[in-house]
């Protein structure tokens, strides 16, 4: 469904096995696992989950989840980028930005010992149940707590907790630029040198700085971005193999071979076979 021509959904999805996947380039999931245990893949990472957690999926990213052992059951809310970030000044907008550009790196969940988990589970629950009712003007609460939980996740990332809180989310920022030009441009050869002249730096104390901020090396980064690019199109396209390999930049099959299966743990030839029998 869509309000206002944005994507809104919620839905519940239960069995053994896959229990749901897909993508959607626009979309924020927030997934809650009503029982069991799941082993959730964003992208190249990989968490595991039980009854009560919850895990965020950024836009852009290939998801799965599967159940571990016995049957599993969740539910999750999924709602276009722009539903909130049209809503949001500059501070936020840029609060936002580093809360996505981190939790594409490592996967972002909400435990029962999370300080903000009661809130994310108040609004979920909410959300929810107004959108099951499907009573007049349902849209208009679900959007409210849609809002609440955007609020809540902000309010707890734009917090100065520490000295180091505070210098991650002023070098991601910084970094942006940059995490931008590899974005538009990771088909292409990408230089360290070139970011690190981006943000006025020396090659060395830019890729400190990057690992420090985003959790991973630039090199680390760049191939990630360019592994769950390929991830969509084994899913979601028959361009063959080869022909990914060299829309991603690699310069040469075996070698996007190679990064695939230490970011994956599998062959790209393995990973759509997957995909295709639990599509």
């Amino acid at each position: 469904m869509s309000g206002d021509n944005l994507f809104l959904k919620l839905y519940s999805a239960s069995g053994e096995g896959i229990i749901d996947s897909g993508y959607h380039s626009d979309a924020h999931r927030i997934i809650q696992v009503t029982s069991g245990s799941v082993a959730v893949s964003v992208g190249t990472e990989v968490v595991e989950a039980t009854a009560g957690d919850f895990v965020y999926v950024p836009p852009t990213l290939v998801f799965r989840v599967e159940s571990v052992g016995l049957h599993a059951s969740l539910r999750t809310l999924a709602f276009d980028r722009r539903l909130v970030e049209d809503s949001m000044g500059s501070f936020e907008n840029e609060i936002f930005y580093m809360f996505f550009v981190q939790s594409c790196s490592r996967i972002v969940t909400f435990t029962k010992d999370h300080p903000i988990y009661e809130n994310i589970a108040y609004c979920m629950n909410e959300a929810y149940e107004e959108y099951i009712s499907k009573d007049v003007c349902y849209l208009l609460p679900v959007k409210a707590h849609v809002y609440l939980l955007a609020s809540a996740i902000l309010r707890y990332y734009s917090g100065a907790r520490n000295d180091m809180d505070r210098m991650i989310y002023h070098n991601v920022i910084r970094l942006r630029p940059v995490i931008e030009y590899i974005t538009e441009n990771y088909s292409e050869k990408i230089y360290i040198e070139t970011l690190a002249d981006m943000v006025a730096l020396s090659p060395d104390y830019f890729t400190k700085m990057f690992k420090d901020s985003i959790g991973k090396t630039p090199i680390d980064y760049i191939n990630g971005v360019r592994v769950n690019h390929s991830l969509r199109l084994l899913t979601m396209t028959d361009t063959s193999i080869n022909d990914i390999a060299d829309v991603l930049g690699f310069s040469n099959p075996n070698y996007f071979h190679k990064i695939f299966k230490a970011y994956m743990q599998t062959s790209p030839l393995a990973y759509r076979k997957s995909a295709a029998i639990n599509r």
